[in-house]
């Protein structure tokens, strides 16, 4: 099965590489704003006829010829794929980008072959520890210690700069091959906001506390960026360190998902969990739920699991998100509707008389459910 997998590595570029990937930063964020305000006058313009006018832009700004063309056709791309996404409902209109945020650019790999001699523009050397990329040629990366090479084919490289940190991620498309699964092990999976996933098994994974600590620190930069002089040399310190603490949040973030994620599908073969529509849920709450629903980062755990099923060859099963899975007693099956209120954190039932913690109650009826789908698919199939 081909799959495309991302390799995310620290760069140590050059002064001299440092200034080149600014510039094409800026010249890919100028570009784009350009092609998005003639967008905006003229909707029928494709992707195709904004390329056909860069050539123009050569003239009215020379620099632009001293940084890779390709990242330029790529900031095209974008600006298309964020109209597509617009069409089809999936995101709002795209902005006009700004310095300072998401400052990165994209390349495509390119292979030539000369005189029976190949040509490669983007190239990796992880026994070498060395990268080389377009315009740019050779950087030091680190990154993958363990990993000898990548193999499969190169799709493209992404350059970022976060917080005086360069960063470069390269898209791979990679075999994988294909591994036969039992279905011999289930698990339901309830999400929530005071345990951040509790499972049928009985085992609650909480929400960690180095968000508070994020939080505070974030919130006291914010406060010193506030009194600084917009520009200023001590305002810029300011902005770099909030986003050094932000980029340390999100790896603390992305690294607490992964472990929680791999660790559910390593034991597991069928994992159920409910198809929940997260942006309903942030609109329809107050403002203290909706902070902790953001928090939770329950999307990104659903992301996770569905391609991560998809390379093992497991199950990943999503019940109705209308399902009562915490109304319904997951011993006798009797429906009480007075755990409608979030603030009740244990069951009883008033039928059968079992005492159980709401979150495991769901979770063990979210697995039945599952099951119940599962084999109904099956044997339809």
């Amino acid at each position: 099965m081909l799959v495309n997998r991302a390799y995310k590595f620290r760069l140590y570029p050059s002064v001299k590489q440092e200034e080149l990937i600014n510039k094409t930063i800026g010249c890919s964020r100028l570009v784009y704003n350009i092609m998005l305000s003639k967008k905006k006058n003229n909707s029928k313009l494709t992707s195709f006829d904004m390329i056909k006018e860069i050539p123009k832009l050569y003239n009215e700004y020379q620099f632009l010829k001293e940084v890779d063309s390709c990242s330029l056709r790529c900031a095209i791309f974008d600006l298309e794929n964020g109209l597509n996404k617009y069409y089809k409902k999936q995101g709002g209109y795209p902005k006009f980008k700004k310095k300072g945020i998401k400052d990165s650019y994209r390349t495509n790999y390119i292979k030539n072959t000369y005189k029976d001699k190949i040509y490669e523009n983007i190239k990796i050397d992880l026994k070498n520890k060395i990268i080389t990329l377009p315009k740019l040629k050779e950087a030091k990366i680190k990154g993958y210690r363990h990993l000898e090479c990548i193999n499969g084919r190169i799709i493209n490289a992404t350059i970022e700069h976060i917080a005086n940190k360069y960063y470069v991620s390269i898209c791979v498309e990679e075999e994988i091959p294909n591994v036969k699964s039992n279905a011999s092990s289930v698990v339901g999976i309830d999400m929530g906001i005071k345990s951040l996933i509790t499972t049928s098994e009985g085992i609650s994974y909480g929400n960690p506390n180095y968000l508070k600590k994020y939080e505070r620190k974030i919130k006291g930069l914010q406060k010193g960026l506030s009194r600084k002089i917009k520009g200023s040399n001590n305002y810029n310190k300011y902005k770099r360190k909030i986003q050094e603490a932000y980029r340390k949040l999100q790896n603390a973030r992305r690294k607490t998902n992964e472990e929680i994620v791999s660790k559910i599908i390593k034991d597991n073969d069928i994992i159920v969990t409910e198809d929940l529509n997260i942006n309903s849920m942030i609109k329809v709450a107050n403002k203290f739920l909706r902070k902790n629903i953001i928090n939770s980062t329950m999307s990104d755990i659903i992301r996770r699991l569905k391609y991560k099923c998809e390379w093992l060859n497991k199950k990943l099963i999503q019940v109705n998100r209308y399902y009562a899975s915490s109304q319904i007693c997951s011993s006798c099956g009797n429906k009480n509707k007075i755990m409608k209120d979030i603030k009740i954190r244990e069951y009883k039932c008033p039928k059968c008389g079992i005492e159980i913690e709401r979150d495991i109650n769901a979770s063990i009826n979210i697995m039945y459910e599952g099951i119940i789908s599962y084999y109904k698919e099956r044997y339809q199939n």
